[in-house]
């Protein structure tokens, strides 16, 4: 009984494990706090968290993920073992067999309800998850393209919630820049971090292909249209109350933009990839600030 309790828990640890159960958090609770403070435009929010479509888009958008990152480590798993052989070890637990079972009932769970809100909402989820399965099976390989891909589908949940407000404003258009070139910025970082093993498995990575020290300058890029966004929302008077986080933001982008010639070794790398991953949690959690909020970040 007790090795069976201990089966069953192990099993269910090693799927949250594989669904990135900390990342789809955090886009549950990135969508809901955009949902209420950005898109809704003053609306009442009690009335809004009552609306029917919200919850199912986002309950909808998480499926969609967890779904996602079953088969992105199903086409991964062999790099994995040897870039991420920790996470790799807790998650053997879930057979190949049983982790595409759960994913297409995630797929399905996800597509199900999309269908009872309205056609247009299934056919958004339809469209995004094939472009997560093609993105896993074949986008994945392929130089630059997989980086773009990657960050467009980390972001494409929010384009969900812009069509069902049908909310233009152009601040969030800068939002949505500002998130895009954050997470281009991180996955291009990752793929300094895993280049060896992305050329011995045959992933076309920017490292691998092009070089090191151009990988760079297309960061150094990048960067500076970071630099450009962050300042365009600093002055944004939508975002006052949080304008100091952007600014902090200039001024961290221009430290990497110098400081990444000076770092090679890969834990300072690694620790890049991490500060990345925390400043973008720290935005979300950022708006909640503000609108009126009772605890403006004026400086």
């Amino acid at each position: 009984m007790k090795t069976t309790s201990k089966n069953i828990l192990l099993i269910n640890f090693s799927l949250l494990v594989r669904v990135r159960i900390f990342n789809v958090i955090m886009l549950i609770l990135a969508m809901y706090i955009s949902a209420i403070y950005l898109f809704c435009d003053g609306q009442n929010v009690l009335g809004n968290l009552k609306t029917l479509k919200l919850h199912g888009i986002v309950f909808s958008s998480a499926l969609s993920a967890m779904a996602g990152y079953i088969i992105n480590f199903f086409y991964d798993q062999e790099k994995d073992k040897m870039y991420r052989p920790l996470t790799t070890m807790m998650q053997r637990f879930v057979n190949q067999g049983t982790a595409l079972r759960i994913y297409i009932l995630f797929n399905g769970i996800s597509l199900t309800i999309a269908a009872v809100l309205s056609y247009r909402i299934f056919f958004f989820f339809l469209v995004y998850q094939f472009l997560i399965w093609f993105y896993s099976h074949k986008i994945s390989r392929i130089v630059f393209l997989n980086n773009l891909t990657n960050s467009v589908l980390m972001i494409f949940p929010f384009l969900a919630l812009f069509l069902f407000y049908e909310n233009f404003s152009s601040f969030i258009l800068y939002l949505a820049g500002f998130l895009f070139l954050t997470i281009l910025i991180r996955d291009i970082f990752k793929d300094l971090d895993s280049f060896q093993y992305d050329d011995l498995f045959n992933y076309n990575t920017l490292p691998n292909t092009i070089g090191i020290i151009p990988t760079k300058i297309i960061i150094d890029v990048l960067l500076g249209l970071l630099i450009i966004v962050s300042t365009l929302l600093t002055f944004e008077p939508h975002l006052q109350e949080i304008r100091l986080y952007y600014l902090l933001t200039v001024f961290l982008s221009s430290f990497v933009f110098i400081g990444l010639w000076f770092v090679n070794k890969r834990q300072y790398i690694q620790i890049l990839i991490y500060m990345i991953k925390f400043w973008i949690f720290l935005g979300t959690i950022s708006l909640l600030f503000i609108k009126g909020n009772p605890l403006p970040l004026y400086f």
